[in-house]
């Protein structure tokens, strides 16, 4: 298919958890080409289609986006967090801002110029149903809720969409996944990483796969390749526009349930319920990792936290380590995009196989 006749997608935020599936799937649509958007270059991302902004530049922001015409489709995938203090930054006045002006920094050039753009995908999650406040969210929670009555950068960026969308071009789309679970290395939120780490760092000691978590919670998890899958859809279906879809594999998941798949995909033997912070890892095993990678001959980074990025706290937060008592379920439906024509699944067992079965083929994880 010649160039002019592809779909052109600008995705923002290419180098996280999501943003990398996207990046892949797309790329292996033929109807489509990818302009990427980051602070750094993403892997398996030429030069020639990134473009490096910082998104909090709004000056720099107007150079890069207002010449933009050949753009069909945006992906939005970034997001701000707060260094040191993800769990915290969820509800930081300052962090909000941040997202809120980001988000208007692209929109605002591209709609100031003429454009192609049809469709605007932008990411929420279970935050949006009071997950991280409430001791227990509405089960399942759907999107025809009435809004959580809390201060949330959601409800920011969701709000300045609704207000440009009526007298822009495209239309949009709010995607929400529950646990986000892929392959970017650096996130923020991407427990596999975390978990290879703690995997990798007990096989160098000769140690078997403990479970550090807390007692059983049960979880709902989501693929980072079926958000791609899930966005493709979007872009070009009616049945998208102007909607809230929660999205999830299809099925529920309990860390110490699956913990049994995740040590044979690494080849480790099971061991017992042990907690860890695996956060205190940055302090303890730091130099340890870095002798992992060379035993291994890995082409993991050397640096423990370029791996991870604030990963380790989010995976504690997530397994409910040190918690006296297992945190409340947190179960969305989503019936919603099934009806509106998005039908894909995975088993979330095989999913965790998939992902570390990937990390060890890219010599990521021994």
């Amino acid at each position: 298919m010649s160039e002019s006749k592809k779909k052109k997608l600008l995705l923002v935020g290419a180098s996280g958890v999501i943003g990398q599936s996207i990046l892949a799937h797309f790329n292996q649509l033929s109807d489509w080409s990818v302009l990427s958007v980051g602070r750094r270059l993403p892997p398996n991302c030429s030069e020639a289609d990134f473009l490096s902004v910082d998104l909090l530049d709004k000056a720099a922001c107007e150079q890069a986006f207002s010449g933009l015409r050949d753009i069909t489709h945006i992906i939005y995938a970034a997001v701000y967090e707060k260094p040191g203090a993800l769990i915290e930054g969820w509800r930081d006045p300052d962090q909000m801002s941040k997202n809120d002006q980001m988000l208007r920094n692209l929109i605002e050039p591209i709609n100031k110029s003429p454009s192609k753009v049809k469709h605007v995908t932008v990411f929420q999650g279970s935050k949006a149903y009071g997950s991280h406040i409430e001791k227990q969210v509405p089960i399942p929670a759907r999107e025809r809720s009435p809004r959580h009555n809390h201060d949330n950068f959601y409800w920011l960026q969701e709000d300045y969409i609704r207000s440009v969308e009526p007298s822009a071009s495209w239309s949009f789309t709010i995607l929400r996944p529950r646990i986000v679970f892929g392959g970017a290395l650096g996130s923020n939120m991407n427990p596999i990483a975390a978990i290879g780490v703690y995997a990798a760092l007990q096989k160098f000691k000769g140690e078997p796969l403990h479970y550090p978590g807390g007692l059983p919670r049960i979880n709902q998890a989501t693929d980072a390749d079926l958000i791609a899958r899930a966005c493709a859809w979007a872009a070009e279906s009616s049945a998208s526009h102007n909607q809230t879809f929660n999205v999830e594999n299809g099925d529920v998941f309990v860390w110490q349930n699956v913990w049994p798949a995740i040590a044979d995909e690494l080849d480790m033997p099971l061991g017992e319920d042990v907690p860890l912070f695996l956060d205190s890892l940055l302090a303890t095993d730091a130099s340890t990792w870095a002798q992992v990678v060379d035993r291994y001959q890995l082409q993991a980074p050397k640096d423990m936290k370029a791996f991870v990025g604030q990963s380790l706290s989010y995976t504690d937060f997530q397994m409910g380590t040190g918690k006296e008592q297992a945190p409340n379920p947190v179960i969305v439906s989503s019936i919603k995009i099934r009806q509106a024509g998005f039908s894909d699944c995975i088993d979330s067992e095989d999913m965790f196989r998939k992902w570390f079965r990937l990390y060890r083929k890219q010599r990521l994880l021994p």
